[in-house]
């Protein structure tokens, strides 16, 4: 049977819908993703208001309706507890693992964690359970994807971050978790939802194979639980039924109480488990019915949770080199960032290195890298220039003070050359042997003496990573950022160009890279940096 599978086009959402997909690839169907951008008009109101469900599930809602894809998968910790007339959930797989786990810094443990340690997470119920066994630790809400999270923790923005198990394991990120937390998960926290249209019986057959017994009557009772109590979004209520019974509880968010229940599993046992916390005084505990926005961002779209500047949230940005500060800038405004390289850069050792500059210009973190790795060192005495703010961090790293870079924020070959001081000097420039030149030329039409002295150049690799080139092939991607004429070759080479994902060159010398390759870029960058990418993006 052919079938089709509406889904988001972030890591996460991909990755649980093309794990179905190859479940029911197994079984003989043929199944097709259809990517659901979530940025335009919800014809259906009603389903925006439903729960606490944001925009993006509405309008997946509202395709499955409108027959824009036969079936979608959501984490069904996310669904809300109201049906929604006209659908159903066909199957609920058998459910990963539901637990929260900790991913700290230097490895460590929730135990382990020095007193006053951060640990971000945007959850009120682990706030709330976890203040119970550390109120000595300081809990920061945080939003955003799992990278995003992540990141927060290596940049020593934070000690730790809590997460799902089960995403982390359909991102293939378990590495990451440092330690599994001993609290009780969301309901239904691990598993999925398979949803159709209730009147499509032969795709709720096909779904239906899918569908584990037992994991359906764990999530169920949780969902009932939930449900009796009339807890809203920001309530701290948590509810596991594993090993035959249903653990349930609710939690103050201060940690300084919970009222906790368990009753044997079975098709009741969410209603019993309600009953019991609600006879034992849960109301008093916490206020049920607390509410707050949507925060479904961190899987799905609201731009609402990305503040000032333009917003790239629901895009998907194909990124092709290494990640790094570029990549964690568009991220910043939303938009989800595949960054994978398609070259390999090969080191040249110069036959006459300069032992003597008035200035040398560093043109990227890259050519420090090189000269790092060539062990070269720059003539002393020189004065230093960089392009932009990136490259200066990278200088600072490494104890090379930045004396010019261009102003107001602007990074550019064309904005160092406008900076460049009247004072006559020897301008060193290390770089890449497919530079374009343009700085050197410019420096030169004013009359300084440039010499420009290749430490590496870059190759395409043999082929793109296959992971890579199916999500292209598949159109998952709603835009490619080009940052030289090189990476324009080998995106040419490796994956080719597509129609309806928009190409963004990284300022004018990669834009006329590409016109001579035969590609025309929809929007240029005027400032080679993130903000200069997010506003061509955005505009």
């Amino acid at each position: 049977m052919r079938l089709s599978l509406g889904t988001r086009g972030s890591a996460l959402a991909l990755a649980q819908s093309g794990q179905v997909a190859d479940r029911l690839r197994a079984l003989g169907h043929d199944v097709e993703l259809i990517r659901i951008r979530t940025r335009g008009d919800v014809t259906r109101g009603s389903l925006a208001t439903t729960g606490s469900l944001g925009v993006f599930a509405a309008e997946l809602r509202t395709a499955l309706l409108d027959g824009g894809c036969d079936f979608a998968v959501h984490s069904m910790k996310d669904l809300p507890t109201e049906p929604v007339p006209g659908l159903v959930i066909a199957a609920v797989p058998t459910r990963a693992d539901p637990h929260d786990v900790l991913c700290a810094r230097d490895g460590l443990r929730f135990a382990a964690l020095p007193p006053g340690a951060s640990v971000g997470t945007g959850s009120p119920r682990r706030v709330a359970q976890l203040r119970l066994l550390r109120p000595d630790l300081r809990y920061v809400d945080v939003r955003g994807n799992v990278g995003t999270r992540l990141a927060r923790v290596s940049s020593v923005d934070l000690d730790a971050v809590v997460l799902a198990a089960a995403g982390l394991a359909r991102l293939g990120m378990v590495d990451a978790a440092t330690d599994v937390l001993d609290i009780l998960p969301a309901p239904g926290q691990g598993a999925l939802a398979l949803e159709c249209r209730g009147d499509n019986a032969e795709v709720i057959a096909a779904l239906a194979a899918l569908d584990d017994a037992a994991t359906r009557l764990a999530v169920t009772a949780e969902r009932d639980v939930l449900a009796d109590l009339g807890g809203g979004c920001a309530a701290p209520i948590a509810a596991w039924g594993h090993e035959g019974r249903l653990d349930a509880g609710v939690f103050a968010p201060d940690g300084t109480a919970a009222v906790r229940a368990t009753v044997d599993l079975d098709t009741s046992s969410g209603h019993r488990a309600a009953s019991a916390l609600l006879a034992d005084g849960a109301a008093e505990v916490i206020d049920l019915g607390a509410a707050r926005s949507s925060r479904l961002a961190e899987l799905h779209d609201d731009s609402s949770l990305w503040g000032g500047g333009t917003v790239l949230a629901g895009l998907r940005v194909l990124l092709p080199r290494a990640d790094g500060a570029l990549a964690e800038g568009i991220r910043a405004a939303g938009a989800e960032v595949m960054a994978v390289p398609l070259q390999r850069r090969i080191p040249i050792v110069p036959t006459d290195w300069p032992n003597a500059a008035d200035w040398v210009v560093i043109t990227s973190p890259a050519t420090l890298d090189v000269l790092d790795g060539l062990g070269l060192t720059l003539p002393a005495g020189a004065r230093i220039a960089a392009v932009g703010a990136a490259t200066e961090a990278a200088a600072l790293a490494r104890g090379l003070p930045v004396a010019l870079r261009p102003s107001g924020g602007r990074g550019s070959a064309q904005a160092l050359a406008d900076a460049w001081p009247d004072t006559e000097g020897n301008v060193l420039i290390p770089g890449s042997a497919r530079s374009s030149g343009e700085l050197a030329a410019a420096l030169q039409t004013r009359g300084h003496d440039v010499t420009a002295v290749a430490v590496y150049t870059v190759e395409a690799l043999e082929s793109a990573p296959a992971d890579l080139a199916r999500e292209y092939r598949d159109g998952t991607f709603d835009v490619v950022v080009v940052t030289s004429g090189s990476v324009g070759e080998a995106v040419d080479r490796l994956l080719g160009w597509r129609e309806g994902t928009r190409v963004v060159a990284f300022g004018p010398p990669s834009a006329a890279a590409l016109i001579r390759i035969g590609v025309e870029p929809d929007a240029v960058a005027e400032t080679q940096d993130a903000a200069g990418v997010i506003a061509a993006i955005g505009g």
